[in-house]
């Protein structure tokens, strides 16, 4: 290839670019942010308008309609949803895909700021603001002190603004605590007797405490500025003010009203219970005397700005804490350390790569040698750094998904880098120079490795384009295997060549180029030096560095000359070529067929004829049911279900057969089946998780039936044939065979279906609602009872307790934790269960949750809701149940009778069910009589204003002490605020009087909705629930669906009951997915047309794609493992990572054929002289991903620093993305053996039926066979050799093994030979 020849000519270029390559992405990895989750663009805007004191009812009609109308003009809204509650509106409108959300941002702000004239005074100011995933707490910090709540409320804000001005913080939030304020409380009563009213205490409060300048004076030669200054010096100064003067008797501020220094009513509280404290060393102490207990605490929840280092932040954070000067009594605790989970997730998932890595230099010892293995192992490093220097330049954070994608493409990096090496060093053994043979060897197999990385990448492209939210955070998986396979692509092409030319020995030859003695003597002087001092260099940092160093390398080079290199050069030399001669004549066999016996095309072809028939006209009768209608479609539809009928019965008889005849190698696949499914059912018990009778047998139904059928085989059976006589037919009906026994045992004995994977957090937050219009101390009252049972739990089990790191309660606090929390709520408290790492957990965390929740889901009159932390994004609860229709009490009604259903119920799985209707607030309503009010020239807003200011206060100025400043609310006193009936003594002014309230409204008691949701400005209800331990999401879902069947049935017309949030999510998921695999393969069939010039040739590709399915739901099926979105997304990489041996197979064999190799000898041979190549590519993918799928975590790390390996089996990660690794293992396990068995008897079959096809049109036999012009090697054409040699000059036997007879190629023309000469 001309890149390949460029960079073997400028190589002194390329070696120097290896080390930049290396340098620079060495520094992008340090240097690229790290986080946990993705920073996401999501295209919502959320805006926040806070009435405070006014119901729901007033807040949707007084602030979200009056929005709704100026957003719903904004384009590109997907949805809009809205909840009005007590004193706060929320809008979340939701954009189509396409929109960027800045814009979307700037949209809906110009419309709120032009609908916010219509809004009343009173109303404070609407706040928008994007949605992202990053504005959520990336570290609590508690402080716990020895003074007063108040003195630690100024404390914590003084720590706010220092926090707040470092530049990657967003904000810092601060819970608890008390706040000063000067309070005058004025007695209803006395204000009546006096004959004032409350706005007098407001106007004057407000004219006095004022400064005034009053100009400036010239006095001679001065000038003297006059100011009158009336702020106040000290609140009791309040006291003495003038509030009326009659006859010369002055009415003071005293004389009606108690004027104190006091604090704000309390709206949270915190508590932080600490179990187990970490010390600086990591390990964890266990928490003894007061501090076990809880303790009040003042808490700031810390948040970063999107795209900043999360790591860097907190590290900013935690330094600002410890130069901050506290004052004596303060203790600082760090929870919720979000910078803790990045640096174990990264860890973690660092440490697979480095094992997946070592697996895969391991195998590509034991088969290439450790010279061959290194140079093909580069590729590795250099792919990964070439894919860091373009993730910064792209402005990528380094996520989870991210580093999990690179564990993915860890064993496909080396594919490329496999072929091209093993295919330079088969040149170099036939006697080409170092650079030749590098030339001619890339040039070979270049066109193949480049097809086969298009089509890997075309496979993950569609991907790109996945819509919504968890689009957003999946496309960087996608995005990460394009660039790093783009990147390996571009290392083996251009880099490995010249690395392999300049490096490589082949044991017996000559060097072009050697070295004299004195030379080499100083490239070994240099190397001893240079390891010697980076010895020292190690040592001096950290000498335990050097040990471990040490003793692994020698450990590493005595395992590898006395044990792995033996072990290899005895399989190279031995082993391999047993296993290449054994698998010549066992491809042989497969191509053997005699049709000499009677119907014998009938015979061999019936049920896949049968099979190919059916599916043509059952494809021909559903575009004819599109385009002509039913009974048209019917004609068609009719004989195909006949004909598939009648296949499937022929092929399921078939690979019978072919069981039976296969005698003890039947017994031997039976009996492996049987131990390994037997296995499988063993773990399955021990962990816990015992499946039913019915499917341990149905699991054992299979292997055992083969046992037992090839056992009659190898007892009575003496024949060759029974009904099929050729063996490639035997061979197909058998791969169909165990499709439709597979897809036959899923549906007996399916797995879970769920949309993420469930893990064991390491976070469970419980939120608890007290009844409608609790106020913020009795639901501190209700926030004690739930921590003491709680605290019964752990006392009566001990796992609990172990798991628990420490509690952090919170009270009034309101809002989604998603991001960052929200309004307070006085009814609401959030308790945040902090767990020890997944190493250290007694039980698993699941289990502790389930605990949890039976312990504290029954305290009286709440509602209790509890979710676990969890990787990926926010999908919503499983079950999301929207109730909606023209008339809302209707709508009320129905969600009640739906919420009483499914509490009824008893649906296995289903907890936490709510509603977010919120029914049953108190209230009293104030019905103002306008005409009457007309009457005296009052408003109903003036009225509005007095009952909302004697009863929420009002501001009427602020007092200075110092710097500090404290607002002076004038309200009623408490005992006038705690009766309902005082309002009936408020008093309004008029014309120098008094006019009760009374006399222009009436009191009415009721009670309204706690908050009203509005979906597109109409009114909904949702009932939720959640999926308990054990239980998927979909598994609930459809158990919940079948239980309101019934009742949908009998709905009232108009009135709708529809399945939203998490469901509804996966749905779209899964169905994107079907239609991105579709895209995918359309776009991986193209490139192969294109590399092959062909369309059968792709065919055979593709159909084995196809049944690599077989291996997924094998591997499904034995580990009991749920069917997610990460095992559709495996389906989807497997097409990929299949197709590439295929490719370079198929490529292969039609290169033997365009040299004039006869077809039978071009299979055997493309097949034995790929065999190697395709075993160590499946293997290195397979093996890069073992140490993430089974949990296999060495921290490698802390070998090197601290002799620390802390080595364990599981982890979260694991259990998140280990179904992907499952379904790819699998299916490439399996897709492996299509590669090298399936394939080319696919091949044979498909020429044989075109060049049949061909004398039965009267065409060319020549031209009928399946080979192409497009695969001719460039490279060799340019130095006019043919590779023929590969296959001629070859030893005896080897030759003979693959000889076949050659008047037999064209598969069977003449029927009447021998069937030992009916071989092709």
């Amino acid at each position: 290839m001309k890149i390949t020849n460029l960079s073997i000519k400028y190589r002194t270029v390329m070696v120097v670019l290896t080390l930049l390559i290396t340098i620079g992405g060495l520094y992008s990895y340090v240097s690229i942010p790290k986080e946990s989750n993705p920073s996401l663009d999501i295209p919502y805007v959320i805006v926040t308008t806070p009435y405070p004191g006014a119901s729901p009812d007033d807040v949707e009609n007084i602030i979200t309609q009056e929005l709704e109308k100026g957003i719903q003009d904004v384009n590109g809204i997907e949805e809009m949803r809205s909840t009005s509650r007590e004193g706060l509106s929320s809008i979340v409108v939701e954009f189509q895909p396409s929109i960027n959300s800045t814009e979307a941002y700037r949209k809906v702000q110009d419309e709120v700021t032009t609908a916010q004239a219509d809004l009343p005074d009173s109303v404070e100011d609407p706040m928008v603001n994007e949605i992202n995933t990053s504005d959520f707490p990336v570290l609590t910090i508690n402080l716990l002190t020895d003074y007063s709540l108040a003195r630690s409320k100024e404390v914590a804000e003084d720590l706010q603004d220092e926090l707040e001005g470092i530049g990657s913080v967003l904000e810092a939030g601060i819970t608890g605590g008390l706040e000063r304020e000067v309070q005058v409380d004025v007695d209803l009563s006395a204000l009546k007797g006096y004959g004032l009213s409350f706005n007098d205490f407001v106007n004057t409060i407000e004219s006095e405490n004022t400064s005034v300048p009053g100009g400036d004076v010239d006095v001679d030669r001065q000038n003297y500025l006059v100011r009158i200054d009336g702020r106040f010096s000290e609140p009791e100064v309040i006291e003495d003010l003038v509030l009326r003067s009659v006859n010369g008797k002055n009415t003071y501020v005293r004389d009606v009203a108690d004027v104190t220094f006091g604090f704000k009513e309390r709206e949270t509280y915190s508590r932080l219970q600490v179990l187990k404290q970490e010390m600086e060393d990591g390990t964890l102490k266990k928490a003894t005397g007061a501090r076990e207990e809880p303790q009040q605490v003042i808490t700031l929840g810390v948040e970063k700005r999107s795209g900043d280092n999360i790591l860097e932040t907190i590290a900013s954070v935690k330094e600002t804490v410890r130069n901050f000067d506290f004052p004596s009594g303060t203790q600082v605790i760090y929870t919720g350390d979000q910078s803790e989970q990045v640096e174990t997730l990264v860890t973690d998932l660092q440490n697979n790569i480095i094992s997946g890595l070592i697996f895969v230099i391991a195998v590509l010892l034991f088969f290439m040698g450790a010279r061959n293995a290194t140079l093909v192992g580069i590729a590795i490093p250099l792919s990964m750094f070439t894919a860091f220097l373009v993730f910064q330049a792209m402005g990528q954070t380094l996520n989870f998904v991210i580093l999990f994608s690179l564990i993915i493409a860890l064993g496909m990096l080396v594919d490329n880098a496999v072929v091209v090496v093993e295919n330079i060093y088969r040149f170099r053994e036939e006697g080409y120079g170092r650079f030749e043979a590098a030339r001619l060897g890339a040039a070979e197999v270049g066109p193949a490795i480049t097809a086969s990385t298009a089509t890997t990448i075309g496979a993950f492209a569609p991907m790109l384009f996945w819509p919504g939210i968890v689009g957003q955070f999946m496309s960087f998986m996608p995005l990460t295997l394009i660039i790093t396979l783009a990147c390996s692509l571009f290392v083996a092409l251009v880099l490995n060549p010249v690395i392999t030319g300049i490096f490589m020995d082949v044991e017996g030859q000559e060097d072009e180029n050697p070295r004299n003695e004195k030379q080499a003597r100083r490239i070994k002087y240099v190397s001893i030096g240079g390891t010697l001092l980076a010895g020292l260099a190690i040592g001096l940092v950290n000498w335990k560095t050097l040990v471990v160093i040490a003793v692994g390398s020698v450990a590493v080079y005595l395992l590898h000359t006395r044990v792995m290199s033996d072990l290899g050069e005895r399989f190279k030399n031995d082993g391999l070529p047993r296993i290449l001669e054994k698998y010549r004549k066992a491809l042989k066999k497969t191509l053997v067929r005699d049709y000499s016996v009677g119907y014998a095309m009938l015979r061999n072809a019936g049920a896949l004829g049968a099979l190919s028939a059916g599916a043509l006209l059952g494809l021909l009768g559903g575009a004819l049911w599109s385009v002509a209608g039913q009974t048209a479609g019917l004609i068609m539809l009719v004989p195909a279900g006949v004909l598939a009928g009648i296949a499937v019965l022929g092929i399921l008889i078939h690979t019978v057969e072919g069981v039976y005849l296969g005698g003890t190698t039947s017994v031997k696949v039976g009996a492996a089946l049987s131990a390994v499914m037997a296995l499988s059912i063993g773990l399955l018990v021990l962990s816990g998780t015992t499946p039913s009778v019915v499917t341990m047998g149905v699991l054992m139904a299979g292997p055992v039936a083969i046992l037992l059928i090839g056992a009659l085989g190898a007892v009575f059976n003496s024949r060759d044939w029974l009904i099929l006589t050729d063996r490639r037919s035997l061979v197909l009906n058998g791969v169909f065979g165990l499709l439709i026994a597979i897809f036959g045992l899923y549906a007996a004995a399916p797995t879970p279906v769920q949309f993420f994977p469930d893990t064991d957090p390491g976070q469970v937050q419980v939120t608890v609602d007290a009844p409608l219009g609790t106020n913020v101390e009795a639901t501190n009252t209700i926030a004690q009872t739930v921590v003491g049972r709680l605290n019964g739990l752990m006392e009566r089990a001990p796992a609990v307790k172990q798991n628990v790191k420490n509690v952090l309660v919170q009270v009034g606090v309101g809002g989604d934790a998603a991001f960052g929390g929200g309004e307070p709520r006085p009814r609401r408290l959030q308790m945040t269960i902090n767990l020890v790492d997944y190493a250290k957990r007694a039980e698993p965390s699941t289990r502790t949750i389930d605990r949890i929740r039976g312990t504290i889901q029954n305290v009286p009159g709440t509602e209790i809701d509890i979710t676990k932390q969890q990787q990926g994004p926010q999908t919503g609860p499983p079950v999301n149940i929207e109730i909606t229709g023209p008339e809302f009490d209707q709508i009320v009604q129905i969600s009640k009778e739906v919420k009483s259903l499914l509490a009824e119920s008893d649906i296995p799985g289903l907890v936490d069910v709510s509603d977010d209707l919120n029914a049953g607030r108190p209230e009293v309503r104030v019905n103002v009589d306008r005409q009457r009010a007309g009457q005296f020239g009052l408003s109903t807003g003036q009225i509005a204003q007095t009952v909302r200011s004697a009863i929420a206060g009002t501001k009427a100025g602020e007092y200075r002490d110092g710097e500090d400043e404290y607002d002076i609310t004038v309200r009623l006193q408490k005992k006038d605020r705690q009766s309902i009936e005082s309002l009936n003594d408020l008093t309004i002014p008029y014309r120098g009087g008094q006019i009760p309230v009374t006399a222009v409204a009436n009191l009415e008691e009721g009670t309204g909705f706690g908050s009203i949701t509005r979906v597109d400005q109409e009114r909904v209800v949702t009932v939720s629930g959640d999926a308990g331990p054990g239980f998927t999401g979909p598994e609930v879902v459809n158990k919940v669906k079948q239980e309101v069947e019934s009742y949908r049935q009998d709905l009232p017309p108009g009135y709708s009951l529809s399945f939203t949030g998490g469901s509804e999510e996966q749905q779209e998921a899964f169905g994107f997915l079907t239609t991105a695999l579709a895209i995918g393969a359309a776009l991986i069939l193209m490139v192969l047309i294109a590399e092959f010039n062909s369309v059968i040739a792709p065919f055979i590709i593709m159909a084995a794609v196809a049944l690599s399915l077989i291996g997924v739901l094998l591997g499904l099926i034995v580990t009991r493992t749920p069917f997610s979105l990460f095992t559709f997304i495996g389906i989807i990489s497997l097409a990929g990572v299949v197709v590439n041996n295929n490719i370079v197979l198929v490529d292969y064999v039609m290169q033997l054929r365009q040299r004039g190799v006869e077809k039978a000898k071009a299979i055997i041979e493309g097949g034995a002289t790929r065999l190697r190549p395709v075993l160590l590519t499946a293997l290195t993918t397979m093996l890069g991903l073992v140490p993430l799928t089974f949990g296999i975590n060495v921290d490698f790390v802390g070998l090197l620093t601290d002799f620390a390996p802390n080595f364990q089996i599981g982890s979260s990660n694991t259990q998140f993305w280990g179904p992907m690794g499952t379904a790819i293992i699998a299916g490439l396990l399996f897709g492996t053996v299509l590669t090298l068995v399936i394939v080319p008897v696919m091949y044979s079959v498909f020429d044989s039926l075109s060049v049949r096809f061909s004398q039965f049109f009267g065409g060319s036999v020549e031209d009928a066979s399946i080979v192409s012009e497009a695969v001719a090697t460039e490279g060799l054409e340019e130095n006019g050799r043919s590779n023929g040699a590969t296959v001629d000059d070859r030893p005896d036997h080897e030759a003979k093994v693959a000889q076949a007879d050659e008047s037999t190629a064209r598969d069977g023309v003449s029927a009447s030979n021998p069937p030992e000469e009916n071989e092709a």
